[in-house]
């Protein structure tokens, strides 16, 4: 029984969601239930389909990924994906325009500089008129993003893994031993009581 004199202390509360960009990003590092090896697997897929030059198949082939991969880390797999947006999109297909004419050893200075995207719209998708000027415009550089794009997806794969399992295993030694609630406890045989 308890002291109804003693005074009311109430049950801790859980910790909320993190705040911030960067303590949200840990806290999926950090998952309790996978392992940093699958947390890598997860990234790199990611970062992979982000450096693919097929524009526009980026969000299903993440999809498609979440559903064939079931144990691996979704959220974590989409992140990655994203760092492919609006704001990334150009030096991306910059750099992979450049490796693309470096394997090729192609010479001449035609960069996505010189390419008039304002004049693609959606006639050049919906007309083959406006399709047959967009392709016109875009072959210069066409060949040499798609075989860079190609190579530097290829590329993610390893430098992706890699990274994220460094990072993954990093913190887990810097922040678990500080967040007992993370990893579930181990029963060790003396604390299996007797006749269990």
């Amino acid at each position: 029984m308890t002291d109804p004199s003693a005074p009311f202390v109430p049950p801790p509360v859980p910790p909320g969601p993190p705040k911030g960009i960067w303590n949200r990003l840990k806290a999926h590092i950090l998952h309790p239930e996978l392992s940093p090896e699958q947390l890598a697997w997860s990234f790199c897929l990611g970062f992979s389909v982000a450096w693919n030059p097929l524009l526009g198949l980026h969000t299903g082939m993440v999809f498609f990924f979440c559903l064939i991969f079931r144990r691996l880390h979704r959220p974590l797999m989409i992140m990655a994906m994203l760092i492919n947006n609006p704001w990334t999109m150009v030096p991306i297909a910059t750099a992979s325009v450049w490796v693309g004419r470096v394997v090729r050893g192609t010479t001449h200075n035609q960069h996505l500089a010189d390419v008039q995207w304002h004049e693609i719209g959606w006639r050049s998708f919906l007309t083959w008129d406006g399709f047959e000027a967009m392709t016109t415009m875009l072959r210069p550089v066409l060949k040499s993003y798609l075989i860079g794009g190609t190579l530097c997806a290829l590329l993610a794969l390893p430098i992706g893994y890699f990274f994220m399992l460094w990072l993954a295993k990093r913190l887990r030694r810097i922040h678990w031993p500080h967040l007992p609630h993370l990893h579930p406890t181990k029963t060790t045989p003396h604390d299996i009581p007797p006749g269990g």
